[in-house]
């Protein structure tokens, strides 16, 4: 997956890395108000690799195609592609 961060929290972020935080799906119509903890894992700033953290989660949602806004309390961190 793609990932590009906010100027926010690019000076925080260090590759190889992790990062966990609240996800809003906007393609899905069904959850306008929902956010789902996701987990990204990479090796480099704009590439890795994402998961839900529990499993009860919309796993359809990680699809090739989908994009979703991470966050860092009300701040956007990051807008997430899968590829």
């Amino acid at each position: 997956m793609k990932i590009v961060w906010s100027d926010a929290a690019i000076g925080r972020m260090t590759a190889p890395g992790r990062y966990v935080a609240p996800a809003r799906f906007g393609t899905d119509p069904n959850s306008a108000d929902e956010s789902w903890s996701v987990v990204l894992e990479f090796e480099k700033l704009d590439r890795g690799t994402a998961r839900f953290l529990v499993e009860t989660a919309p796993h359809h949602l990680l699809q090739s195609g989908v994009t979703f806004e991470m966050y860092a309390g009300r701040t956007l961190a990051a807008i997430v592609s899968v590829i």
